[in-house]
């Protein structure tokens, strides 16, 4: 198991929690395969349950024909074989139980906790239990990391500062040799050299000029992709990690301008970004350093109020940003009250990223690093990649 059941009894305990049910059938519930420790594409074609109860053993709830489930779990075995049997037994297993959490999230506020069907919900509530949502067990146990996987991050974050630099000097010397290079070319540069230094990705870099940069999830092809050239924004948006299974992602967005000094309108909108950006990681610190909570929601807003009060809110127009794990997009709290309303706290051994856009039809920009809350509770990213200035290609 990736954690023991001594460990999630402990932070029922912390949430106040009577207990978790884990509901599992077929592949709709990752957080329930990943938690137990369950082997990947397995038989699971019946409905079953775990019960892991804030105090004392947990419980199974297995269909006859697939016994084994489960197997190698501590807890007892009960068996059902029609739907009403899977009812009452599901209701005897519950009996005494005023509520239970499950991987439910009230509104689908919070997407990435969502996997239990509403039917599912239904049938556990006419029992007399209320469902609450497991996002914050989630968040502990499939968001927090180990030192090791704290180092990993600050690796491949390493690698991805320098590999960006190079791809705008290369831009740049390709304007310079007469040879424009396009977006395409640059994207995939970047993808060799993460192949160079034994790193691996999920999807290939966002690498977008001007307008192109507008469109947050930009991707060109070799069939579409614009031309680098003198005058012109670009934006390189790359995240990679390790190759070792447990390795953690980096996810960086940078922005540069092709020429001596940007235009105004340029200037003024990185700049907007920028402090935006700034403004997000002050309300984590400033929280935390004062001995408070803080929720992703709230990490939002504060980027968000820099970019109104500026008269450009429309113009951002996703979250802030999103937890960070062995996946790009990970199952911690996300920096969002735009797109979901993420109330989860912000956790030690947490990485997520701050990264506001400003999107104008013309051109776009965005910022990003990642924010790492440290074991001790002290938030910090990695060295230089906070972006300050445009960078400045000669051409």
């Amino acid at each position: 198991m990736k954690t023991s059941i001594e460990q999630i009894q402990e932070k029922l305990a912390d949430l106040e929690l009577q207990g978790w049910l884990l509901y599992i059938w077929r592949d709709v519930n990752p957080v329930a395969v990943t938690t137990l420790g369950l082997s990947e594409g397995g038989i699971r074609s019946r409905r079953c349950y775990y019960l892991i109860p804030v105090h004392g053993k947990p419980r199974k709830l297995l269909h006859t024909i697939e016994p084994l489930t489960l197997d190698g779990l501590p807890g007892s075995d009960e068996f059902y074989t029609s739907y009403t049997s899977l009812k009452d037994k599901l209701g005897a297993m519950l009996d005494g139980y005023d509520s239970v959490a499950m991987e439910y999230s009230p509104e689908c506020h919070i997407p990435t906790v969502s996997w239990v069907d509403a039917g599912t919900v239904e049938m556990v509530r006419s029992l007399g239990v209320d469902v609450v949502s497991s996002a914050d067990l989630i968040q502990y146990f499939e968001a927090t990391l180990d030192d090791q996987q704290i180092a990993s991050h600050f690796d491949a974050a390493k690698h991805c500062k320098r590999i960006a630099a190079e791809a705008f000097e290369l831009a740049g010397q390709r304007i310079r040799d007469g040879k424009p290079a396009t977006e395409y070319e640059i994207q995939q540069w970047i993808c060799e050299q993460f192949r160079k230094t034994e790193l691996t990705w999920d999807g290939d870099p966002i690498i977008g000029v001007n307008s192109n940069a507008s469109n947050p999830h930009y991707s060109p092809s070799s069939t579409e992709s614009t031309e680098i050239k003198a005058g012109d924004v670009l934006l390189i948006d790359l995240w990679a990690k390790g190759k070792e299974k447990a390795a953690v992602y980096a996810d960086q967005t940078w922005m540069g301008y092709f020429g001596s000094a940007p235009p105004e309108n340029v200037q003024e909108i990185w700049e907007l970004v920028r402090d935006a950006r700034r403004a997000g990681f002050e309300r984590v610190r400033n929280r935390i350093e004062a001995g408070k909570a803080v929720r992703g929601y709230e990490v939002d807003d504060a980027t968000r109020e820099v970019i109104e009060e500026a008269g450009y809110g429309e113009y951002f127009f996703h979250r802030t940003g999103h937890s960070i794990t062995t996946t790009d997009h990970g199952n911690g709290a996300n920096m969002d009250n735009l797109e979901t309303h993420d109330d989860r706290p912000i956790i030690p051994r947490t990485c997520f990223s701050i990264e506001p856009g400003i999107y104008l039809p013309e051109f776009g920009v965005r910022s990003e690093y990642n924010v790492m809350i440290m074991p001790d509770g002290r938030p910090t990213f990695a060295e230089g990649t906070d972006q300050q200035e445009l960078i400045l290609v000669d051409v």
